[in-house]
């Protein structure tokens, strides 16, 4: 009796970690010119959106430079690295891989041969959305909103 009561408390300990951590970022709107989120409770921006067709969640990152991809997610994606590049992190540097992205896309957006990096060893879900995207967007922060406006070309 005394195990069942620690296995129940356990798994209650899980299921309230594993969904307490989830985001509860929200799309306000989204239409052909522009994407308004919502931060999460972290403050962070997070995007559901598709690589190569293949549903991902992307957290948006003005610190990246390109757009970041776990392994797991590049090897699930079937993603092949092409040149290896040395990349600075908050934890040190370490040696992803540089390859290009076919097709990168979030609600209406949809971009084309994008640049990426694989980052080895990370067993995240979340892709980083990096200014090699990003810069292609005008951005407003108000509040807890961010607003990605398409630049006009």
């Amino acid at each position: 009796m005394f195990l069942l009561a620690w296995i129940i408390l356990f798994a209650g300990l899980f299921l309230f970690f594993y969904y307490y951590d989830k985001s509860d970022s929200t799309v306000y709107a989204a239409n052909h010119s522009e994407y308004i989120l919502s931060a999460d409770k972290n403050g962070h921006y997070r995007i559901q959106g598709r690589i190569n067709e293949f549903p991902v969640e992307f957290l948006v990152d003005t610190g990246a430079t390109y757009v970041a991809i776990p392994e797991n997610v590049a090897n699930r994606l079937n993603i092949k690295g092409r040149y290896p590049l040395t990349i600075s992190t908050a934890n040190g540097q370490i040696t992803g891989s540089l390859t290009r992205l076919q097709k990168l896309s979030f609600g209406s957006f949809e971009l084309n041969d994008i640049k990426a990096v694989i980052i080895p060893g990370d067993d995240k879900d979340t892709v980083l959305l990096g200014m090699n995207v990003l810069s292609q967007f005008n951005i407003a922060q108000e509040e807890n909103r961010l607003v990605l406006r398409r630049r006009v070309k």
